[in-house]
């Protein structure tokens, strides 16, 4: 049983390091991953198991020689967070509202399909909202649901490869 804890206890702290570097970076690296409908395990994800992970981290933090008031605190504490992580998953969500798609391709790399020019739109859901924004950008799909994004000049580019599309 107590081998059980320890790989409750690590598990939840691997689930929730992972969920923290995959937060920050996607704020850095222009790496974006295109999330489908709201049944998506993504979603899923941060809204269930990221609190459950910090529910679960008790097993690792949870003694049998803590007095009462030590094992209160703690499960306070760790309701705390977990409620804290919630409040920040609420956040990250509706700050995603106003994302970036595709609106055209505009070009192709000849020798790399993968690779595209776009034209990029930024939108906040609501069509009487603000206005979108504009920009173009160089796309380099990984998966179909995962790719690099870079904006860039389209007259700093070799036309000799790159193929428009119409």
């Amino acid at each position: 049983m107590r081998l059980l804890n320890k790989i409750i206890f690590w598990i939840s702290i691997a689930i929730i390091i992972i969920w923290m570097i995959i937060a920050l970076f996607g704020k850095i690296i222009p790496l974006e991953i295109k999330i489908g409908n709201p049944g998506d395990f993504h979603q899923l994800f941060v809204f269930y198991a990221l609190q459950t992970a910090v529910l679960f981290t008790m097993f690792g933090t949870l003694k049998r020689k803590d007095s009462k008031k030590l094992l209160i605190g703690k499960v306070i504490l760790t309701c705390i967070v977990a409620a804290a992580a919630c409040f920040l998953t609420f956040i990250t969500v509706f700050a995603g509202m106003c994302a970036w798609s595709t609106d055209q391709v505009l070009m192709e790399k000849k020798d790399s399909p993968d690779t595209r020019i776009v034209l990029r739109r930024k939108s906040c859901g609501s069509p009487q909202g603000t206005l979108p924004q504009y920009k173009t950008s160089k796309v380099k799909y990984i998966t179909s649901r995962l790719f690099w994004i870079k904006d860039i000049d389209t007259n700093t580019i070799d036309k000799k490869q790159w193929i428009r599309i119409k």
